[in-house]
């Protein structure tokens, strides 16, 4: 038994010493500039036991040298095994989020696992990274991240993008209601016709989808509501004529058929109007009779064409 214990102290003992070793090695491969030596003698070090600090040096030498994988893996696990240098291994991942956000295109997956190693750092905003899109956070993360991503924000535009990036996320989650509220916020307060525009299109396509669902479950008023908030969104496009042929079937739907052939007619008198809407206006035009409709000419029936989608 006590051969067994001394042996087993020996092999620590000569693997603590091999790791300071391959740290002293790598430390000065680090200082001459040797940086592919240095990562490789700190991986040796970490291989024969060595701690969280060893970490560090070589997520900072891997920075250095422009190995970001390698970098991004060094501060997250440094990280987890020593929160004490949470603050630190943030700090080293921000900084691989700016190197890989000059490298462009070429660097954009690091960059992301980055921006995700950044967003389960308590107390580190993500700030622009969560803006861009090779930053590559879904739709479920944006929602998730944006109030850590504010807390970062200066200036109101970066505010009106934060928001932009929120309604468009609440959108992809299929959170259409809430959506529109954030879209609705952006127009009333953005500060660039960009985005005012990109604003508008996000509430006109929420507004189609939510005026398709009321339809399908035969709430005529709700659906009209919805309708008629797309088409003021995005009046001259294929999603607010889309909406005007829905406006005719709401209308439709609560009996008006005056107000329904007028909407579809609506549609059909634009010039530029893609062929798929032309027929889908036209089909429901000519299921009413409409071309003999007459002012005062309404009916209650609902035809089998009410609540056809694209």
């Amino acid at each position: 038994m006590k051969l067994r214990i001394f042996l087993l102290a020996t092999a620590l003992s000569a693997c603590a010493s091999a790791a300071a070793d391959h740290e002293r090695l790598g430390d000065r491969a680090y200082r001459d500039g040797e940086l592919p030596v240095a990562i490789a003698e700190y991986r040796a070090a970490l291989r024969s036991g060595g701690g969280s600090q060893v970490w560090a040096k070589l997520g900072n030498a891997a920075l250095r040298g422009g190995q970001l994988g390698v970098a991004v893996e060094a501060y997250t696990t440094l990280r987890a095994s020593d929160p004490s240098r949470a603050t630190e291994a943030a700090i080293g991942l921000e900084r691989v989020a700016e190197a890989a956000e000059r490298g462009g295109a070429a660097e954009a997956i690091h960059l992301a696992a980055a921006v995700r190693a950044l967003r389960t750092s308590p107390g580190r905003p993500l700030g622009r990274w969560g803006l861009t899109p090779r930053a590559q956070l879904g739709p479920s993360e944006a929602v998730g991240a944006l109030p850590a991503m504010l807390a970062s924000a200066s200036g109101r535009k970066a505010v009106d993008s934060l928001l932009l990036l929120l309604g468009e996320a609440q959108q992809a989650t299929t959170a259409c209601e809430a959506a529109i509220r954030t879209f609705r916020t952006v127009l009333r307060r953005a500060s660039t016709p960009q985005q005012r525009v990109e604003a508008g299109t996000g509430l006109g396509a929420c507004g189609l989808r939510l005026g398709l669902d009321a339809l399908g479950t035969h709430q005529g008023e709700l659906a009209e509501q919805w309708f008629e908030s797309a088409v003021k969104a995005v009046p001259a496009s294929v999603v607010g004529w889309r909406a005007e042929i829905g406006l005719g079937d709401s209308r439709l739907l609560q009996g008006d058929v005056l107000g329904a052939a007028l909407a579809y007619q609506s549609v059909l008198s634009v010039h530029a109007l893609p062929d798929s809407l032309r027929g889908l206006a036209r089909a429901k035009l000519d299921s009413l009779g409409a071309s003999s409709v007459t002012p005062g000419a309404v009916s209650p029936a609902r035809p089998p064409s009410v609540g056809a989608t694209p």
